[in-house]
């Protein structure tokens, strides 16, 4: 299945989670922003929010600073 995360075109195995994605880009869970399609996604949902064909995903990590 295609995707397109962060304006790249990834391949992921059919029906994978936003947690799947977030271990295929290297990135924590904690610390990880993602929006689906126009809408954000909660924490507590990356592990049952499966992705789908053509889903446009940004993935962002939060920076603290002042």
């Amino acid at each position: 299945m295609k995707i397109l995360c962060n304006g790249k075109e990834l391949e992921l195995q059919p029906a994978a989670t936003v947690t799947h994605l977030l271990g295929e880009l290297g990135l924590d869970r904690p610390y990880a922003l993602v929006e689906r399609n126009g809408e954000p996604v909660e924490r507590e949902r990356y592990d049952r929010v499966s992705l789908e064909e053509g889903d446009r995903i940004v993935v962002a990590r939060p920076v603290a600073g002042g």
